[in-house]
């Protein structure tokens, strides 16, 4: 004769004791809420201190002094960007004045910044060459170890722009134009180094000077380089190339000009930051907890929305 053997599960006991007076409510739960209230505004009071000491420090650093003394922020900004920098507006003019203001609050503000025009190109050079102080100029954030970085002032999205009916055709089995030196490229080349079939040399090998041979099925990438990004957007109109590369801000650029759609694959993010010259890191730390504060203000989502940038 067999038996059934069975469990029985324990309900929890209540908890007793302590625990069980605590409550937010009615005149029982007053003195909590009042702590709790007491323990906010510390919580508030110590992420203030927190982001001024840093500030304090970081003016006094050599090319704060170097700054102040001077009077006034140099700043390197396009003018040929629209929503960032046009005509003298744009979310990055705007950032460069409220940036100036922020670091030089005595100077007036009119009088705290210069603004200097710089392009993809030359924007590199006049940070090394002291010519600016800080660049807000699509700066890609990370590209460069001769720089130093703010956190991201704009989050960007880079693809792949197609002739129409090339949506879904395999990146591999494309030829992708880019433009030499700028974000598009980097993010290209990552996505290509993430996704392309990799084998490894052997020790034979690298005594040989030899590449081993691709497997059949593996996966590469066509790529071709341009100056500008009309020649690589005539290249895809007249079908010499199947893709062009382009971050957001370029696609609303020359959507007017060129007709194009996109890839349905995403190639990556990119991120625009203030820069400064990595020698003076002072600056860029600065830039930290000025973008910190619009962001956490919500003045940034407002000035994103201004510019039609949101």
């Amino acid at each position: 004769m067999s038996r059934r053997v069975g469990f029985r599960f324990r309900g929890r006991k209540r908890n007793s004791g302590l625990l069980s007076g605590i409550t937010l409510r009615g005149q029982r739960g007053k003195p909590l809420r009042i702590a709790l209230y007491v323990l906010a505004a510390i919580a508030v009071i110590v992420i203030g201190t927190v982001l001024n000491r840093p500030k304090d420090q970081l003016m006094n650093a050599a090319e704060m002094k170097r700054i102040s003394d001077r009077g006034v922020l140099i700043v390197g900004v396009r003018e040929d960007t629209p929503g960032f920098a046009l005509d003298g507006e744009g979310l990055e003019v705007e950032l460069a004045r409220l940036f100036a203001d922020y670091l030089l609050p005595e100077t007036e503000a009119d009088a705290a910044v210069k603004l200097i025009t710089v392009s993809s190109q030359t924007a590199s050079t006049k940070l090394s060459d002291g010519s600016i102080d800080v660049a807000i100029a699509l700066m890609q954030k990370g590209a460069s170890s001769k720089y130093s970085y703010s956190y991201p002032y704009y989050t960007d999205t880079c693809r792949v722009a197609v002739n129409e009916g090339g949506e879904d055709t395999p990146l591999d089995q494309m030829t992708i134009g880019y433009v030499q030196n700028t974000a598009g490229q980097n993010v290209l080349n990552r996505y290509i180094d993430e996704h392309e079939t990799k084998v490894e040399r052997s020790f034979i090998d690298r005594l040989r000077g030899r590449t081993p041979e691709l497997p059949a099925d593996a996966v590469t990438f066509t790529k071709q380089a341009f100056a500008s990004y009309p020649d690589m957007l005539n290249a895809l109109r007249e079908k010499r190339i199947d893709g062009a590369v382009l971050t957001g801000v370029y696609a609303d650029r020359y959507g007017e000009s060129y007709d194009f759609t996109f890839h349905d694959t995403e190639l990556g993010k990119v991120e625009y930051a203030i820069t400064a010259s990595a020698d003076e890191p002072a600056i860029a730390q600065l830039a930290d907890v000025f973008i910190y504060g619009l962001r956490r203000s919500g003045e940034l989502d407002a000035l994103l929305a201004k510019y039609g940038l949101n």
